[in-house]
């Protein structure tokens, strides 16, 4: 699309206040998305492959971890992680500890894909980010954080 027949950026008739801040925290987030979601094609990944692997990383979870820490309802989990088995990235075996359970663990093709992936994320995340100083980037991951946090406890 040509410069002049994109809209205004920023938009001018954003008001001040919260609204404009989780709308352009909504804007923020979409441009990151798309980005890294270009990035990751090439891989045969999409941004949901990637945040799922990224978290396996740490050890096997639960589906129902899973789901909590994704945000998104069981049966589109369950979709993406049959993706995940699809591509043998991550395999999904019955939990040890609650037989009702499914545990879904990263495996070792996972982890190299995994490799491939946070070089493009990074990459993507230069472009992005690289001009914040590590003290501003810190402080923005702190506030994102606390946004996070505050939004997950408002919930109750």
């Amino acid at each position: 699309m040509p410069d002049s027949a994109r809209p205004p950026w920023p938009p001018v008739d954003l008001p001040d206040g919260h609204v404009a801040t989780g709308l352009l925290l909504q804007m923020a987030h979409r441009a990151a998305h798309d980005r890294l979601a270009e990035a990751l094609r090439p891989l045969g990944m999409d941004v949901r492959h990637f945040g799922i692997l990224r978290f396996l990383t740490r050890g096997g979870l639960t589906q129902r971890q899973l789901i909590d820490l994704v945000g998104v309802d069981k049966s589109t989990l369950v979709r993406i992680i049959d993706q995940l088995e699809e591509q043998r990235l991550a395999v999904r075996t019955r939990d040890p500890h609650d037989r009702r359970a499914f545990q879904v663990t990263i495996t070792d093709h996972g982890r190299q894909r995994l490799a491939a992936a946070d070089t493009a994320a990074a990459e993507v995340g230069e472009r992005l980010f690289g001009w914040l100083d590590p003290p501003d980037r810190g402080q923005l991951h702190h506030t994102l954080r606390r946004i996070i946090a505050q939004a997950r406890n408002d919930r109750t």
